[in-house]
């Protein structure tokens, strides 16, 4: 299942609009932010964070960019 990560005030009531839209990803999470497009965030050329997805949400434009997923990590375990 997709995680969905908020940025910048966008509202809580997006989140299950994406999870819907987003249901079938597994490779990726999804973070939204507000589209500004006079400073869009930079990534590297080919990384898939690069290109934003534009989503409108009750008549508002956002932007959708997938992140690679987190991994949750035990220290103590992990490195040995």
């Amino acid at each position: 299942m997709v995680e969905v990560e908020l940025t910048f005030g966008v509202p809580e009531d997006i989140v299950p609009e994406l999870k819907k839209k987003y249901a079938n990803e597994t490779e990726y999470d999804v973070r939204v932010t507000k589209a500004n497009p006079l400073t869009p965030p930079y990534f590297a050329w080919g990384d898939p964070r690069s290109k934003a997805e534009p989503f409108k949400f009750e008549g508002k434009e956002y932007w959708v960019y997938k992140v690679s997923k987190g991994k949750k990590m035990n220290w103590v375990y992990d490195h040995k």
